[in-house]
């Protein structure tokens, strides 16, 4: 072993007995400062006997605060500043749930009240449509020349978008009006044309323009 190694060896066993002087005397006064402590502890709870007699002898019916056990920590001033503060949350989240469901069942109610009206004029469109006979003599009615089958269906089509009106179907429909004597037929080469009659049985006026007789029968006209 040569005189540096030798020399590295003294210095490190030196520095390792000094530090373990250091714990040892920081033990030691640890354990003085424990045994202290126990003391003191100690001391407060005979004291806390002594009171707790003091006051039963004086009548004094409140409930004696127990002593702390052994071995459990006492809350710090954080720990119960946190606790308080933990039950205050949990009661104002109590409070506030009770008032968010009475905030959701009154939107409830007030949303129900408002589909209320629409429910109740539901009815109303359920209303049976005009009578297609009826929509043909009302249109003729208006009209101050005869009309023929397509014009119609092509007007009342444009009136009532939301019916399904062809040519056959008006034609058939207003043959009807004609067999009733509500509307009054006249023919013109191989056109029909048809003019409303009112119910007094007086038919309306034809113009010059399409000729007052039909291909079997003559038309009558009012003056």
């Amino acid at each position: 072993m040569t005189a540096q190694e030798q020399t590295l060896k003294s210095q490190y066993a030196e520095k390792v007995t000094a530090d373990l002087e250091l714990n040892t005397a920081e033990q030691e006064r640890i354990r003085k400062e424990i045994a202290s402590l126990q003391e003191h502890l100690a001391a407060l709870e005979q004291d806390q006997q002594l009171l707790t007699g003091m006051r039963a002898a004086i009548g004094d019916t409140k409930v004696a605060v127990p002593a702390p056990r052994p071995g459990k920590k006492t809350p710090t001033k954080a720990a119960a500043t946190k606790t308080a503060t933990t039950a205050t949350a949990k009661k104002a989240t109590a409070k506030k749930a009770p008032a968010k469901r009475a905030t959701v069942k009154k939107a409830t109610a007030v949303k129900a009240a408002a589909k209320k009206p629409v429910a109740e004029k539901a009815p109303a469109s359920k209303e049976k449509p005009v009578p297609l006979t009826e929509l043909i003599h009302q249109h003729l009615s208006g009209q101050t020349e005869p009309k023929t089958a397509r014009e119609i269906a092509q007007a009342l089509t444009t009136a009532h978008p939301d019916r399904n009106l062809s040519d056959n179907l008006v034609r058939t429909t207003t043959e009807r009006l004609v067999a009733r004597s509500l509307a009054e037929r006249a023919k013109q080469g191989s056109t029909v044309y048809y003019t409303a009659i009112q119910p007094n049985n007086t038919p309306a006026e034809a113009p010059a323009a399409v000729p007052a007789q039909t291909e079997n029968e003559p038309v009558t006209t009012t003056a």
